[in-house]
């Protein structure tokens, strides 16, 4: 039987356990569904009245998987037909019955459980036996891989909808064998690879990357600051995860033994709050319940609570996220590049040693840090390469470019040489202030308020003065029009629900003035647009602007995604080959203790060579070897499917019959001879 038909036919013995729980069953609906009498084991019962519940989509697929088994292929892809049309004829309903089809349900999986088991021990077995394969057997196990495919689609989805019930003994009963399902689904893997490579199990040096976390996309900032940590504490939180995901079993083949989450780094924002982390391939679903339990300890929300807040992506899916997260694809403003500093901050922090100044150590260990540093290489290319970041997005930048990009035309000055007056010393104001300064640091500005106190403490803002501000000043708002004749441009950003500009403040002005209100009520009457020198700018004028800008940096984001898919592609290629690094230390190191055995038993025989001859033929020896090895290394480095690079590891181990070693330093020491971090 070809490898293909094996694989098929054993890992449709994993989707059916994978059902019970990972994937569960999809919500049942009313559907009008006609009988399959040619499919064994299935009642024709169904009718246009009844529902077609999780048990009966389970029934009818392991009915018609025993057709399929005995040869019926014709009605076994009947089956799949009906099952399918079943479904999509299922989700156009939304009412459900979901205490009544679940309590049906629940039961009966454990029966289904006991199905694919047996299935698995005897009459798959003798399938999977049979040399050679016959056409009738091909279409059989076939048939059994669409099958199964076909009911996880089908029940796929009750996990999500279970969280949303009412806390419930039925409730606890479905998390309860959510649990237990995953000790099963691992176990089902495990014995999986060992049908299909002869292998005891999986390759134990390899590790996976997760994120799980929160964001301004799924949850409240009620639900966020539970969950917010301050930067100066992000060190001691990842040290405290790490402490507490040890797995009291233990773990071998972590680089950090009995941890579930040897590597984590924390990241923290207004909008968002997500870990990072890393852990033992064959053990990533216990490192994401671990970390599940952690958050709901950390926030003092239970999991009922907490878990419909909260987001996970393993494998690639993670690394895609962190990578849309530093190029701004995630932000509330698309492109921005805040987000960009405070992912170089996490990876500052994941990297960071015990010093005067830094209490705690990073966790980020090399899996970790290297994603975050890609991250960072990513948000800059995306921004460089494609215009995601270009034009403004918000009311009081797109202000500032108006004013830069009309100067010329309405008041005859360069942007740098104009005279700036900005009413109002509020939240708008200060970011107009950000916004000017950030373009023009020298330029002249004066703030323009009721209270002068209240205004100097906005100039006195710390990422204000950091910004510009050597020539600004406060004026009390009795000043108002006074300043206001000596100025280029006022920006009007006050509370006021009436305009307190008019066109008879306006008379007999000595130089052209343009207005923009970025106040919502206006500020600035209708009539001042009429008033001779005087150009007036609202804020619908400004939301033209921002969303025009928008739509371009939209344009932009299909090509930012093309960018970043292809350097998640070259981040996997490279973390699957970390898998490689603990057993060619032990290679080398097994390599090296044959050397110097073997060195020394020749040592009687070299007794009339000089020391530097010794030395050379010392030498001589050593490069041998890493000649020997070199082919080896850059294998391992090969861009290929992981898959490859996994049966590689696999054989490596088995034919050297190697025990990974953990050799700090091996990859990032430039005279070992292993090049895999390059």
């Amino acid at each position: 039987m070809s490898r293909n038909l094996r694989t098929a036919s054993i890992l449709s013995l994993g989707a059916l356990g994978a059902s019970q729980a990972f994937l569960a069953p999809e919500l049942p609906r009313q559907v009008s569904h006609q009988g399959s009498p040619g499919v064994q084991g299935v009642k024709p019962s169904l009718s246009g009245s009844s529902l077609l519940t999780p048990c009966a989509l389970v029934s009818l697929a392991l009915g018609a998987a025993a057709a399929g088994r005995d040869g019926k292929r014709q009605k076994g892809l009947k089956a799949v037909s009906q099952l399918q049309t079943s479904r999509a004829v299922a989700l156009e309903s939304p009412e459900v019955d979901v205490e009544r089809s679940l309590s049906e349900f629940v039961p009966k999986i454990q029966a289904l459980k006991k199905k694919a088991e047996d299935l698995k021990k005897k009459d798959l077995k003798k399938l999977v036996a049979k040399e050679p394969p016959s056409p009738e057997l091909q279409g059989a196990c076939g048939e059994v891989d669409q099958l199964v495919s076909g009911v996880v689609s089908a029940i796929d989805g009750l996990r999500d909808q279970v969280s949303k019930l009412r806390d419930s003994e039925l409730r606890r009963e479905v998390y309860a064998m959510d649990r237990q399902a995953q000790d099963w689904v691992g176990k089902v893997e495990k014995e999986a690879v060992e049908s299909l490579t002869g292998y005891r199990d999986g390759v134990d040096t390899m590790m996976e990357v997760h994120v799980v976390g929160l964001s301004h996309h799924s949850a409240p900032v009620e639900v966020r600051e539970k969950l917010a940590v301050a930067q100066a504490d992000w060190n001691a939180y990842a040290q405290e995860l790490v402490e507490f995901a040890k797995d009291q079993s233990g773990y071998v083949g972590t680089p950090v033994p009995n941890t579930l989450v040897p590597e984590v780094s924390v990241l923290s924002t207004c909008n968002r709050f997500e870990l990072y982390f890393a852990s033992p391939e064959m053990k990533k679903f216990d490192a994401v319940e671990a970390v599940h339990a952690f958050l709901s300890h950390k926030s003092g929300l239970s999991p009922e609570e907490l878990e419909p807040y909260l987001f996970s992506h393993t494998g690639e899916d993670a690394i895609q996220h962190l990578f849309e997260v530093s190029s701004g694809l995630d932000s509330l403003v698309l492109g921005e590049a805040q987000i960009l500093a405070q992912v170089k901050a996490c990876h500052e922090h994941a990297i960071q040693k015990i010093s005067e100044d830094v209490p705690v150590a990073g966790s980020g260990g090399k899996i970790v840090a290297k994603m975050l540093n890609a991250a960072i290489r990513m948000g800059k290319l995306v921004r460089s390469r494609t215009k995601i970041g270009k034009g403004s997005v918000s009311v009081s930048s797109a202000a500032v470019e108006l004013m830069m990009s009309r100067a010329m035309q309405d008041l005859r000055k360069p942007a740098n040489k104009l005279h700036v007056c900005i009413i109002g010393a509020g939240k708008m104001s200060r970011l107009l202030l950000l916004a000017l300064f950030s373009k023009h640091p020298e330029i002249q500005v004066t703030l323009v308020n009721r209270s002068v106190e209240k205004a100097q403490e906005v100039l006195d803002d710390d990422m204000v003065k950091n910004r510009g501000g050597a020539n600004a000043s406060v004026a009390p708002l009795d000043q108002m029009f006074d300043v206001m004749r000596q100025s280029d441009v006022t920006f009007t950003a006050t509370g006021s629900k009436v305009p307190i500009i008019h066109a008879k403040d306006l008379q007999e002005l000595q130089r052209n003035l343009m207005l923009v209100d970025i106040s919502v009520p206006l500020n600035v009457a209708g009539d001042c647009a009429e008033v001779e020198r005087v150009t007036s700018y609202s804020v619908d004028d400004l939301k033209k602007v921002v969303e025009a800008n928008a739509m371009k940096r939209q344009a932009e984001v299909k090509k930012a995604r093309r960018f970043i898919t292809e350097e998640v592609a070259k981040f996997k290629c490279w973390q699957a080959s970390q898998g490689a690094v603990p057993y060619l230390a032990a290679l080398q190191a097994m390599a090296e203790k044959i050397r110097r055995e073997e060195y020394a038993k020749m040592e009687h025989k070299l007794k009339g060579l000089q020391e530097k001859e010794k030395d050379a033929l010392d030498k001589l020896t050593r490069h041998l070897v890493d000649q020997l090895f070199r082919p080896l290394y850059y294998s391992m480095k090969e861009n290929e499917p992981i898959s490859e690079k996994r049966s590689k590891i696999m054989a490596l181990r088995e034919i050297f019959r190697l025990a990974p070693l953990y050799k700090r330093g091996l990859l990032t020491n430039p005279q070992a001879p292993a090049q895999l971090n390059a």
